[in-house]
């Protein structure tokens, strides 16, 4: 037999356990669906990123060896010196040359002038 007062506490109580467990589990479940697309949202994003960092390496590499190819034709057109092509070619690197020598002469001159330090009366020597 049951006592009276169990029956009376499982009337007035179970009703509301029932519907605290009902809850209890619908919010168990929308916490897991959460996390799962949190983390799903998370992988997509490191993914997206390898994507990008892998596509930006293979561009890299794909222009050095455009310039490569591009260095390989312009050292076998200036060893065959008779074609007009290879004039202009051979006169490009004579200017570039010249060009890299002016750069190397500005870079110089800055360095030397930021070496050149004040005197005590704060003028240059």
């Amino acid at each position: 037999m049951i006592p009276e007062d169990l029956e009376h506490y499982i009337v007035l109580w179970g009703p509301g356990i029932l519907i605290l467990i009902l809850f209890a589990y619908g919010f168990m479940r929308l916490a897991h669906h959460w996390i799962d697309k949190s983390m799903e949202i998370k992988k997509e994003q490191t993914d997206s990123a390898f994507d990008i960092a892998r596509d930006y390496i293979g561009q890299l590499a794909g222009a050095h060896q455009s310039q490569a190819e591009a260095l390989s034709r312009l050292a076998t057109t200036v060893e065959h010196r008779d074609s007009l092509e290879s004039y202009e070619h051979q006169e490009m690197l004579i200017a570039l040359k010249a060009i890299h020598r002016n750069v190397l002469g500005l870079v110089r001159g800055e360095a030397e002038g930021a070496r050149v330090a004040p005197s005590k009366d704060g003028e240059e020597p």
